[in-house]
């Protein structure tokens, strides 16, 4: 199953690339160097040949073809207009971190408080990724500080490319078709059948939400104005497609492929707490105030999960970004 797991995971990311140099799927590769990664690092875990070697030694390739993953990420960080300053502390970072995994005792240090073992190459993959990920949105945040109010162009190919990113990503990290088949990879993730009470009471959660952010948005307004203003400066205009369904395609890919990646594959193995803090970072469009208040949605989507399923989950974000759309054209 490794085998095939593994000539599977390296075509998918083949085919990611393609897309992406033809232009004809922009940003289809930034999920693949961590892909590579996960799916290297766990093959080395379970592989036979791999568990006659000392554990240290495991990790110590999986560091090593780690480090050229992260490598082809950072240039990747181009895409996002990184300055040069800004694009070495992330080199220099990413160097340090992989340098010391091949140590135990800090391998310890950073993975444990993330409630990660130190013993396993995926883990440490995730590690690193997450560290990185952090890193990134503070400096795209810093670069955007100061970025005037524009529109952004979305295409119905966006919200595709969006779902697929985050979904190949979570199954990679889950080990699909590596240790997991489908059933125990959709169990790992917690994607169950949902009832139609169920969906209703995820409505429900998704208009509770709307009511508690919007309370705080208007608290805000009134107590931040400028902060507040600044928090709209950025928005979509949707080409080829009518608002009403770039709204539906933004809602239904941000939900599935959100709840996916945060909450079913990350979630279980770093918590509630990181996994919001996670999620609430990577929205880099808005100010501290609006990054704060999705770290709760975060929180409470995080628990939601943890007494229903990340079905109910993704119901709940779908409803709740789709009536955001709805009160933006008709509020």
């Amino acid at each position: 199953m490794l085998s095939r797991g593994l000539f599977f995971w390296l075509f998918v990311s083949a085919v990611f690339l393609a897309l992406d140099a033809a232009g004809v799927a922009d940003g289809l590769a930034l999920p693949v160097p961590v892909m590579v990664a996960l799916v290297v690092a766990r093959v080395l875990e379970h592989a036979e040949w791999a568990r006659r070697h000392p554990r240290r030694l495991s990790l110590g390739v999986a560091a090593a073809v780690l480090s050229l993953a992260v490598l082809t990420w950072i240039l990747q960080l181009q895409w996002f207009g990184l300055t040069p300053l800004e694009f070495s502390i992330t080199a220099v970072v990413a160097g340090t971190l992989i340098a010391v995994l091949a140590f135990e005792r800090p391998r310890v240090v950073l993975l444990r408080p993330l409630g990660l073992d130190p013993a396993r190459s995926v883990h440490a993959v995730v590690a690193v990724t997450l560290v990185l990920a952090a890193l990134t949105a503070i400096l795209l945040f810093v670069a955007l500080t100061d970025e005037p109010a524009t529109t952004i162009p979305f295409y119905a190919t966006d919200s595709v490319i969006s779902v697929v990113s985050d979904v190949a990503l979570a199954l990679a990290g889950v080990g699909f078709l590596l240790t997991r088949d489908l059933r125990t990879a959709l169990d790992r993730l917690d994607l169950r059948p949902i009832r139609l009470p169920q969906a209703g009471w995820a409505v429900a959660a998704a208009v509770v939400f709307h009511v508690v952010v919007g309370v705080m948005e208007w608290t805000e307004s009134i107590v931040l104005p400028g902060l507040h203003a600044l928090e709209e400066r950025f928005d979509y205009e949707f080409v080829g497609i009518s608002p009403l369904v770039g709204a539906a395609l933004v809602s239904v890919a941000a939900g599935i492929g959100e709840e996916i990646l945060f909450r079913g594959a990350l979630q279980p193995r770093v918590g509630i707490v990181i996994s919001a803090a996670l999620f609430a970072m990577l929205h880099v469009q808005y100010q501290v105030p609006g990054i704060a208040m999705i770290l709760l949605v975060g929180l409470a989507l995080g628990l939601l999960k943890q007494w229903t399923s990340t079905t109910f989950t993704v119901v709940v974000h779908v409803v709740y970004d789709l009536g955001a759309f709805l009160l933006d054209f008709y509020g």
